[in-house]
Formats: structure tokens, sequence, C-alpha cells
């Protein structure tokens, strides 16, 4: 066996765990951080497939179990799922920060900054946001709503359209890039490819970790544990263990921001591949809890889940550079439950969509699907599924005349959060609100998975800023 001894270990990489390990490094404590995938640099990126395979858990198929299933995909590789991500960055709402109780946004606030400053997360100069944003705001302009180019944390963007299959020219700012290597030139050691398998606890408090690497079995023994596994992994982790549970709350709680896509076909060149694939927004229906923001896939991806079969499929294909997607996501009001895993999995995650969140995921689909025909689009694919095609904008009554189950979507799920929430009360939170367990000292989580409810936002800058404050707290208890 393996030993190592140190101050804190950090176990995960992703946008809570490389924040957390960078500042305690910084902070001159003496931190490990441990990562189950490995450390690809940006030569290593390849083709879309083989970065799936790769670089997502499961290769991409992690679900949650429902009716239907809904596809979560999640990052196995030093720097999470931001390394898969879209590069996109909102600040969390004043609103919801407010809603949980704990930290003002005036003391977040400054967190937030700093780490924009650090990812360089700011809006994109417009050539980057390609041919989607050029056909959608032309319908926008005509009706009158509101279209805004999104934050990004990228530099040097050369527009390959490749942010979440592994950018090949370095220029997304991906904790990879960022944090993990900020926290190895303060003197954090990198464990890549290492699995921690349960937290060692003596006389109640967390005082290491053990797990298994390509060479045996490791342990590591410390003061402080940070997990940030995220919202999925984290709390089966626990689970496993019977650990921090004294609520009764670890793995309830899932919230996932259901989202789905629409494409428009034009006669005219689109060219939506080039550029960022998530380049623009429109909050004008924040009111109905719907976000859109824009989304974009490679042809065998993008083909592949629209309706048609032989011959009408070839000539689709033939006319992807003629296709704009743009996708719907939901702060959703349906919850779900996280389990501790069975038969290799690393969690069971549950979730049944309530017919509210569905109601709005259709509405959020019309609303596009309106904005696509102003914009001149000569059919829509909706992804819904009584009504997948719309030939023309005064069918568009009859497809929000359709009752909405959630049955009838073709979805995918994003940013999960909640599972192992902070609060000031031991009987209905996880984590105190400087992120450490209520029920174990020393163990503390610090991803996605402490944020209490749904932001209505992508969550990035929300993780990473409330791990640079836990983190903090934690560097001057160590001290």
């Amino acid at each position: 066996m393996t030993r190592y001894q140190c101050k804190a270990a950090v176990i995960g990489t992703g946008a809570g765990g490389a924040v957390a390990g960078a500042v305690l490094a910084e902070a001159g404590i003496d931190t490990i951080l441990v990562e189950q995938g490995k450390h690809y640099r940006p030569e290593d990126h390849r083709d879309v497939l083989s970065g799936i395979n790769r670089m997502y858990l499961d290769g991409g198929m992690t679900v949650t179990f429902g009716n239907p299933p809904i596809p979560a995909p999640l990052g196995r590789a030093v720097g999470g799922t931001t390394i898969i991500n879209s590069s996109t960055c909102f600040r969390p709402p004043s609103d919801r920060v407010a809603s949980w109780g704990g930290p003002a946004w005036e003391e977040l606030e400054p967190c937030c900054e700093e780490v924009e400053r650090r990812i360089n997360a700011h809006e994109v100069d417009a050539e980057l946001l390609g041919g989607n944003w050029r056909v959608l705001k032309r319908g926008c302009d005509a009706l009158g709503v509101e279209i805004k180019p999104l934050k990004h944390n990228v530099k040097d963007c050369k527009g390959r359209g490749r942010c979440q299959y592994g950018c090949q020219e370095g220029a997304k700012q991906s904790t990879d890039l960022t944090f993990v290597p900020s926290a190895v030139a303060a003197g954090a050691r990198l464990l890549t490819e290492h699995r921690v398998e349960r937290v060692i606890v003596a006389n109640g408090k967390a005082v290491g970790v053990a797990g298994v690497c390509p060479e045996g079995d490791f342990e590591i023994r410390v003061d402080a544990v940070v997990l940030a596994l995220g919202a999925f992994c984290t709390p089966a982790f626990l689970l496993r263990q019977r650990l921090a549970n004294g609520s009764r709350r670890v793995g309830r709680g899932l919230r996932i921001h259901p989202a789905s896509r629409v494409v428009a076909l034009f006669d005219e060149v689109v060219d939506g591949y080039i550029g960022l694939p998530q380049g623009a927004y429109i909050d004008r229906w924040a009111d109905r809890r719907v976000m859109l923001e824009g989304v974009f896939a490679p042809p065998g991806l993008m083909i592949a889940s629209l309706r048609g079969a032989g011959h009408e499929l070839k000539d689709l294909a033939a006319r992807y550079r003629q296709m704009s997607a743009f996708g719907v996501m939901v702060s959703d009001t349906s919850q779900g439950r996280v389990r501790a895993g069975r038969f290799g999995l690393p969690f069971f995650a549950t979730y049944q969509m309530n017919r509210a969140d569905a109601a709005n995921l259709r509405f959020g689909i019309a609303r596009l699907a309106e904005l696509y025909f102003a914009a001149g689009a000569g059919r829509v694919y909706t992804g819904f599924l009584p009504m997948p095609v719309i030939e023309r904008r005064d069918a568009l009554p009859r497809f929000e005349g359709i009752a909405a189950k959630p049955v009838h979507f073709e979805m995918m799920a994003f940013h999960p959060v909640g599972t192992c929430a902070m609060g000031g009360d031991p009987k209905t939170s996880v984590v105190n609100f400087s992120l450490e367990t209520h029920d174990v000292p020393s163990l503390h989580i610090m991803d996605g998975s402490v944020i209490p409810g749904s932001l209505g936002v992508n969550p990035q800058i929300a993780i990473m800023a409330l791990a640079m404050r836990a983190a903090r707290l934690l560097a001057d208890k160590l001290r």
C-alpha cells in the first residue's frame, strides 16, 4: 500500500474541487488533489466519439431513471465536467442566493469576480457566436425579443465548436488548464487515476481517505477531507459508507435542469457548427422558469436525433449546413433522488418530471419555433413526440394545444444540484454554510450537491465561488 500524509485531501478536480485545491495550496496548506480520471492535454483530444468515450463518465451513458429516463452527461478526467461543458458562465442569481439563507450576495460576489478573472470569463466577439446567433437574432428582432451573447471562459478561441468533446486548441479555460495548474504550482500534489473508495474516520472525525490506483491500494492521512465528486457521485459515495446522513437528506432534493433542443431547417447556409455551440441566450420567459440557450452538435449526433429514415434521413443529412439549433432549459420544480450504485454503477438516480415542468418545456419549444419561423425557417423539429415536425407557423396553436406529458419529450439533463444541501439546521441539511458536514467534523463537501435548489442558469460560477469561499475558511482553520 502507498501511504501519503498532508493537511488536506481534495477528491475531484472539477469546478469545486480544483478551486478548493488551488485556494488551499496558495494559502500554504499542504494539499493533495485526487482524480479518478486521466489527465488529458489539448493535443490529446481527437475525434468526437473518442472524446465521449474517454472523458465522459461511463462513456456518456449516465442517466436518471424515470418515465422517461433522462441522459445526464458527466465528466471523468482532470477538470471534471468543466472539460466537457459548453464553457457557459452565469453568476448565480442574487435572489436564489438570498433564498439559501447562508452567505449574502455581497460576500459571494467578490468570489464570482475572482473566479471569472482566473478562468477568463467574458462576452466573446460576434464572429464567435456563429450562424445560430445570426439567424435566430433575425427572428428575435422581428418579434421584439432580446437575444444576448453569453459569457464564456475561453481564450484565443478559434470557433471549432468542440467545447463538449475536448478543446484541441486549449482555448476553453476549464479547470485542468487554470485552477489545477495553479494548485500544482503552489505545491499541491496531483494524483490521477486514483479512485477513493472510503473516508477514514477516527473518533467521529474524518482523518483520511483510502482507495485504489493502477499500482494498488493507497491511503492518505489528513487533517481535512474535501469531497468534490459532484451532485450524483458525492451522495452515492456517502450513502455507501452511511456517512454524514443524520438528516436523512443525503441524496434527496436532486434538481437537474431538464432540457430539449429545437432544430430549424433553412433554405440558406447557416453553418451552425462554426463558432461556439452555446453562443447566446434568451431569458425573456424566465418568469415561466424557461431559459433558451444555443446548442449545436456534430453531424452524426445531430442527424441521428432527428426524425426520418432511409432516403429521407439521407436528404436531411445533406442539408446539415442549413440547420440551426437552440436549446430549451427548465428551472425545475420536480425533484429526484440519488442512491448508492450497484453492479458497478457509481450511483443510481431517479427523477420524474412533473406536469408543470413538462408544460414549461413545451412552452419554451413553442417560443423557439415561433422565433425560427419569424427568421425564415421552412421546417422546425421539436423533439416533442406527438408533433415532432412543424411545417408552418400557423400550426403552433395546435402544437400548444396538445397535452404535455413528460414521456413526450426527447430530453437531456444538465447541472445536477441539491443532493447534499447546505443549511443552518442539521435536521434538514447535510453541510453547514462553511460546507463542513454537520455529522462528521473535518469532512467537507465543495461541489454542486450543496446548492439547495434549482439555479435556473448554468451553475459553473456558483459552484466555483462557493468552493472558493469555503476553502478560504478551511485554510484559515487549518493554519
